[in-house]
């Protein structure tokens, strides 16, 4: 095995795991195949080059759910009835004061879609609105609120929909997953949860990459959806334990108190929108340096895409740093050879963060060559660019 193809944090993380104390049945396994294989589309079966992933991994409980309730496909931008909503206009900035927000953007209301419907549940006390949806060529991003006409989830700070902690064996029936018409999956990246604004009001934020499924089945763009959550429960969390490395990744050991689940299904249906236009900026290269060539960095409301090529030796960690010194939080890292029939040419890495601040013009991308991940001086600076952003 070539250096270049592996990735020692990913081993260090793996090493660290605790073993079953005995072997995996056959359900089992069957689940942990459907989380590993990500999408089933039976309609179109893939083809897919070789290439590296590196993801930043954060151990949270999963996407929430409430009572059974159908939408029709949602239209959007009205602003009459967005205002009438509790929350809906600026849901994305509550979402962001959670502590795991996963790219955390403070601009994303602003060129937010609006969603006209709320669901109730029947007889229950119980009402979701699909507040916002934001998407760009790479992500779509989701906001929810939660609303109860009583007390009853008085007292708790977390609403969460985790299927027992385990991925069902059929990923179509994962909460949070979106089921296309033609039984394609688009899974969440990573997880999410109701956090707790007041007594009678939780919000979420889902986050699908949309670019890992268009780049095999086409445009998303007008596709109709259904997301199934399920598997509510109300708890409060307890962080026993936490970790987060000087590179992105995080660990976290939580304990569920209190945990009381809510009876139903809730079922939404939408329309995928085209990708927004509207604040993006953009630096487009080539500039190379030391071996790396930055090929671009594009910064949407939702995230920031950072797009280089290094050699194929190298085991390479950018950072962003705004013009005040603000380190970008990495979201994801995914990246081929150049030439896919050459374990010996240049990879091309796409890389997403937090998106940049709209009142920043300049980013630092400063691309570190590792040696050792455990070490404080393991690292070496490979190359380094402060780049213009219009």
């Amino acid at each position: 095995m070539r250096k270049s193809d592996y990735d020692p944090s990913l081993l260090q993380e793996l090493d660290q795991l605790d073993l079953p104390a005995a072997p995996l049945d056959a359900a089992e396994w069957d689940r942990v195949l459907s989380a590993a294989r990500g999408q089933v589309n039976a309609a179109r079966p893939c083809r897919r080059t070789p290439r590296r992933a590196l993801h930043w991994v954060r151990y949270t409980a999963a996407a929430a759910a409430a009572c059974f309730v159908v939408l029709g496909s949602v239209n959007f931008a009205n602003p009459a009835l967005a205002e009438s909503l509790p929350l809906v206009g600026n849901l994305f900035s509550w979402i962001n004061r959670a502590d795991d927000t996963r790219l955390r953007s403070e601009q994303l209301n602003q060129y937010a879609q609006t969603v006209e419907q709320t669901a109730e549940s029947a007889g229950g006390p119980y009402a979701i609105t699909l507040g916002q949806i934001y998407r760009d060529e790479d992500w779509m991003r989701l906001s929810l609120v939660l609303t109860v006409k009583d007390d009853s989830l008085a007292g708790f700070d977390t609403i969460r929909a985790d299927a027992g902690g385990s991925m069902p064996a059929d990923t179509a029936d994962a909460s949070g997953a979106l089921v296309l018409e033609n039984g394609g999956v688009i899974l969440e990246e990573g997880s999410g949860w109701f956090t707790r604004q007041d007594d009678h009001t939780f919000v979420m934020g889902l986050n699908y990459p949309l670019f890992l499924y268009e780049e095999w089945d086409g445009p998303l763009s007008g596709e109709t959806v259904t997301m199934y959550l399920h598997g509510l429960v109300a708890c409060n969390v307890e962080v026993l334990e936490e970790e987060t490395h000087e590179w992105g990744g995080s660990y976290q050991h939580l304990e569920y108190h209190d945990e009381t689940p809510l009876e139903g299904d809730y079922t939404l249906t939408f329309t995928i929108p085209e990708p927004g236009t509207e604040g993006i900026r953009t630096f487009i290269g080539p500039k190379e340096e030391s071996g790396v060539t930055l090929h671009s960095l594009t910064a949407t409301p939702a995230a920031a895409k950072l797009d280089i090529q290094v050699s194929a030796d190298g085991n390479i960690q950018p950072r962003l740093t705004t013009e005040d010194g603000t380190l970008l939080k990495p979201e994801r890292g995914e990246g081929q050879h150049v030439d896919e029939n050459d374990s010996n040419s240049d990879y091309r890495w796409i890389y997403y963060f937090d998106t940049v601040p709209e009142d920043c013009r300049n980013v630092t991308v400063t691309v570190y060559n590792i040696v050792d991940y455990e070490k404080p001086d393991g690292y070496e600076v490979l190359a380094e660019f402060t780049v213009p952003l219009s």
